[in-house]
């Protein structure tokens, strides 16, 4: 099993909780059908999470694993062609906010 080096966390809140439930059926649709170009790109791994400790705020965080420095590189232009794809399919108003590391430290308990 290759172990991930870089991470990126990537958060998209939403105006209502309905547009945060059809944007996220739609994301994972649109991921879904990419998953072996992300694959071949070197991304390892993508979870999908509802942030609930923030009330009010109707927010999805997608964390995503990557091989090397070069897989993620590589991603980024899957990324923007996932977002365009979003951007056609859907009129959902999103704020996507990224964050990325490179893994420090791996505690598996």
């Amino acid at each position: 099993m290759i172990e991930p080096t870089l991470i990126s966390y990537i958060t998209a809140d939403y105006k209502t909780k309905s547009d945060m439930k059809v944007g996220m059926m739609e994301w994972q649709r649109i991921i879904q059908d990419m998953a072996p170009r992300f694959k071949n790109a070197g991304a390892l791994r993508q979870t999908a999470s509802q942030v609930w400790n923030k009330e009010g705020v109707f927010r999805l965080g997608y964390s995503w694993e990557y091989k090397d420095e070069k897989a993620f590189v590589e991603c980024q232009s899957l990324f923007r062609e996932a977002e365009s794809i979003f951007s056609k399919k859907t009129d959902i108003i999103r704020k996507v906010y990224s964050n990325r590391g490179v893994i420090m430290e791996d505690v598996i308990f």
